[in-house]
This record gives C-alpha cells, sequence and structure tokens, in this order.
C-alpha cells in the first residue's frame, strides 16, 4: 500500500502508494497443504542470511491508539516455508525505449517532445503526457483535462459499472496490457468530482496468492461517455529467489495485537486469515505477508510472514 493494493487510490498515504484497500482474501484448504511443487526446487534462506523487512516502510501506529483485536480460531494451518522473489528492475532507460513503449502502446507520435526529470521520463503532446518511471518501469498515460470532450460531476453522465469493467478490459485487452496475472478488482466512483473520472482497477496474483504493495495494480479512468482519460501500470518484473521459513498463523496474530504490523484498523474481530506477498516501493524482494480481514467492512492489517531472525533488525 506502502499499499497500492489494491487499489482504490495507491497514490495517498504510504509513499505516494494508498493503503485505502479493500481487501480480497484467500482460504486455504482444510489440510493446509498451499505448497506449490516448483518451490521445492529452490534453496532455503541461510542462517545468517538476513532480508530487509518490509515493515521498516509502514506507518507505526500512534501510541495513544488502543488495540483491541480478537479472533475465535481456529487458526488455518500454513505452510512453513515460502518462496521469495526477487524484483528485476530495468537498467539503462534510454529516450529511444520510452518512446517505442509510448508507441507500442499507446500509439504516442514521433513528434512528442521528450523530457527527462531523473527517474522520470516524459512525453508530451498537446493532449497527452507519458510518463515512465526509469527505476522500477511503472508507466501511465494521461489526457489532458484541456483536450477531453466533456467534464461532469454527475455520476449520470459516466458508464455504468459493468460498462465500466467492459471498457477497461477490452481496452487493456487490445493493447497487450492485461497480464495473465492480473484480475479484476473493482470499479470505483470514488475520483468522479476530483479528476471526472470512474476508475477500474486490476489486482495481481502469485499464484494463488494477492499481492499487495507498490507494483502489483493496473488503473484505467473512464470519463464521460466512456472516454479513457488515464490509464497507469505498476507491474514489476521478477524472478523466484529462495525460499524463506515463515511464521505461523497464530505468532503472526500475535505480533498483530502488539501493533507490529500495517493497521487499517486499531480493532475488530478477525474474520480471515491468509498468506499473500508484498512489493515494495524500493527494495530487491518481494516477500510473504499473513493478510487479516475484520468484521468491520474494508478493514485490513498486514504482517510481515517471514520469522524474525531471517528478517534484518531496525538496528
Amino acid at each position: 500500500m506502502q499499499h497500492t493494493r489494491k487499489i482504490i487510490i495507491w497514490t495517498a498515504g504510504l509513499s505516494a502508494v494508498t493503503f485505502c484497500i479493500i481487501a480480497v482474501f484467500v482460504f486455504f484448504p482444510a489440510d493446509g497443504d498451499t505448497s506449490v511443487e516448483h518451490e521445492k526446487e529452490y534453496p532455503v534462506l541461510e542462517p545468517n542470511e538476513k532480508l530487509p523487512d518490509v515493515s521498516f516502510g509502514w506507518h507505526p501506529y500512534p501510541e495513544y491508539m488502543k488495540l483491541v483485536f480478537e479472533f475465535d480460531g481456529p487458526f488455518p494451518k500454513m505452510p512453513d516455508k515460502m518462496l521469495v522473489y526477487r524484483i528485476i528492475r530495468p537498467k539503462n532507460v534510454t529516450e529511444a525505449y520510452v518512446r517505442e513503449l509510448a508507441q507500442k502502446y499507446f500509439d504516442m507520435p514521433t513528434d512528442a517532445v521528450f523530457r527527462r526529470d531523473e527517474p522520470y521520463c516524459n512525453l508530451d503532446t498537446n493532449a497527452y503526457n507519458f510518463m515512465f518511471q526509469a527505476h522500477n518501469g511503472f508507466f501511465s498515460i494521461l489526457k489532458h483535462r484541456k483536450a477531453r470532450k466533456k467534464l461532469s460531476e454527475d455520476r449520470k453522465d459516466y458508464p455504468s459499472d459493468e460498462e465500466c469493467r467492459k471498457i477497461a478490459t477490452e481496452y487493456l485487452k487490445k493493447r497487450g496490457l492485461l497480464p495473465e496475472d492480473a484480475y479484476l478488482y473493482g470499479v470505483f466512483d470514488v475520483n468522479i468530482e476530483s479528476v471526472g473520472a470512474m476508475q477500474v482497477s486490476f489486482g495481481r496474483k502469485i499464484g494463488q496468492y494477492d499481492i499487495w504493495g507498490n507494483g502489483s495494480d493496473i488503473l484505467v479512468e473512464i470519463g464521460v461517455a466512456g472516454e479513457i482519460t488515464k490509464v497507469s501500470k505498476r507491474w514489476v518484473e521478477y524472478e523466484p529467489y529462495k525460499l524463506a521459513p515463515i511464521k505461523t498463523a497464530k505468532e503472526a496474530f500475535e505480533y498483530l495485537k502488539h501493533g507490529n504490523a500495517f493497521l487499517a484498523t486499531s480493532s475488530g474481530k478477525v474474520k480471515k486469515i491468509a498468506l499473500a506477498y508484498h512489493t515494495p516501493p524500493e527494495g530487491d524482494y518481494i516477500q510473504p505477508v499473513y493478510s487479516f480481514g475484520f468484521d468491520i467492512p474494508e478493514a485490513y492489517s498486514l504482517v510481515p510472514a517471514i520469522k524474525p531472525e531471517y528478517l534484518k533488525s531496525k538496528e
């Protein structure tokens, strides 16, 4: 979130990645066997090998906040190890590369004006701005308000939720921008007054696991009468790294109760516990986390899943 998640607005909050997210949780099979066969091919982290703690970038809860979490159990059985993935960052990004990308996906004309403000690369026309982030490979295209056909703050002037879903999905598929590991997260009208557009959000999975964080969403904004006004893709490339020993669900719940977590609520009854993955805004690894869902609508919390002895200390 850092949490785009999913997504409604991964643009405000933790390092420009909002944690205003509606959580999606995965129930595990009754026998707890959630392993992936190919994971057995990878080595386990060495005892002295320590990874960055993903919670270092999370805002700590205020000391005055009283935490009250309940769980009736039983705790679900989880695998004792999960695969960590290494993020592949772009290298040697050139103007030619940015132009090729913008033309491929958005038909950006060859006479678009290029400017570079590290780490951002921009292509501008009278109607559009294409921005590529050279340090992570994220990109977006925005249609300027002055170039749009019409603006409105009335929901009736926009396509229905189902029409928005169809418009966004067909647009992304037609342009090769919808990977196989993407799924429709939701359609939201929260941005009509601020940006004059509906928002269609797509999330991402690794296998059966949801991905939280910065690098796991595609957003399509749709204006009046179905006009595409913005498309952004934050989608990190990655490769398998090593297996990491992880906490039990009960151990993760203890971390939650003591505030060693990302908290979108300070109280509630835990209704769902799942394993997921987290992508950081910076850093080199996609790591497993526990996600907790509550009886409070839209409330959730995250706890690092890797055992603490395999994580770097804050000191």
